[in-house]
């Protein structure tokens, strides 16, 4: 729990469609709900009654905020940390609001690169691993054993394919004369929904999620699939390689091969820790897909309400400081599906997330 000093951020609230870091006149268009004050058993001002929705609890999502005037951002800071995911100091790695540091190792490298190398290293470590101790040991042992090891390899080679491509693709960049266009046709200075500006790009990331530091990129409208992809291959990994080590250990431990099991334990111990950081960060992403919210979106508590002693729904966002910190501490906080526009229903959501075409350049996100 967090203590009493921390204190929700008015200014920054109030001022969420003119981000840090914006090219002057273009504003970030994060959706802005309607926000009545009183939701529970009165109609919303979208003539719809609220309906309950599973909590997703900011504990375990690691969104509290620290102190404003706190030197160091904390990962679990909904408007510092650009990643729920993470817990990286903003200043090293960055965020959406400011490039990283600049910051090189003892052989003056850029030390930026090395959480992406990272991933994909041990990931690639970890599929060589398979091949060259399980996968021999489930063939001798198995007449099936070639199906196991084609489908690791498939789920390695889609991971780290994803992984690739997510550190190095376009995140979704608005294209120049589209931006022209939609500001022609729009108010003045607005972009379309969904879009952001970030420091990472000269153009305005549409349908932007989140900035990841593990991959170094924005998430946004043309990788968030490949993301959730790789999110969901690393898991896969991590629980069936523990399956697969867990029970190699045993077999060749009663075979006497000692040193055959110290490496399988290694590869255990890999993948239990894998399955214990992503297991976690998939279930966000797909809570957030399942009902087409972003991660931008969450951090900002737009779709947030909290329930007065009343039983009343008060959006998280009007609460004064005292208010919004007993909720945080208490965990209080409730997504409310008629705040969001974008949310159609889980089962439309997940179809429109996979299936709608993403490609044409005049394809701004906003679904």
């Amino acid at each position: 729990m967090r203590g009493k000093t921390d204190q929700k951020d008015k200014s920054g609230r109030e001022g969420l469609l003119d981000e840090p870091g914006a090219e002057p006149g273009v504003a970030s268009t994060l959706p802005v709900p309607g926000r009545p004050k009183t939701v529970g058993g009165v109609a919303s001002e979208r003539g719809e009654s609220v309906q309950s929705a599973p909590r997703l609890s900011r504990l375990a999502s690691g969104t509290h905020r620290p102190p404003r005037s706190a030197s160091a951002a904390s990962c679990a800071d909904p408007q510092e940390q650009q990643c729920a995911e993470e817990e990286c100091d903003a200043d090293e790695c960055g965020d959406e609001r400011k490039p990283p540091a600049d910051s090189v190792d003892c052989f003056g490298n850029d030390k930026r690169p090395y959480l992406p190398l990272m991933l994909f290293g041990t990931t690639l470590i970890g599929a060589l691993h398979m091949l060259m101790i399980q996968f021999p040991l489930i063939r001798d042992e198995l007449s099936w054993g070639y199906s196991i090891r084609a489908f690791f390899l498939c789920i390695y080679v889609m991971t780290l394919s994803c992984l690739v491509y997510c550190v190095l693709c376009d995140p979704g960049k608005l294209p120049v004369k589209e931006m022209e266009v939609f500001v022609q046709t729009h108010a003045s200075g607005e972009l379309p929904r969904r879009c952001h500006k970030m420091w990472l790009f000269k153009q305005p990331i549409r349908r932007y999620d989140h900035y990841c530091r593990w991959l170094t990129n924005a998430v946004g409208l043309l990788n968030h699939r490949e993301f959730v992809l790789m999110l969901a291959g690393l898991l896969t990994i991590g629980l069936g390689g523990c399956l697969v080590d867990f029970i190699l250990v045993v077999w060749t431990s009663s075979e006497g091969r000692h040193f055959t099991g110290f490496l399988l334990i290694m590869h255990l111990t890999y993948s239990v820790i894998l399955s214990l950081l992503t297991g976690p960060i998939l279930r966000l992403h797909i809570t957030f897909v399942s009902r087409n919210e972003l991660a931008n979106e969450y951090k900002h508590n737009l779709f947030q309400v909290v329930r007065d002693a009343t039983g009343t729904a008060v959006q998280v966002n009007e609460l004064d400081d005292a208010e919004f910190n007993a909720g945080l501490d208490e965990d209080r906080f409730e997504y409310d599906p008629s705040l969001n526009v974008f949310d159609r229903g889980w089962s439309t959501n997940c179809l429109n997330f996979w299936c709608v075409p993403r490609w044409p350049s005049n394809q701004f996100g906003e679904f």
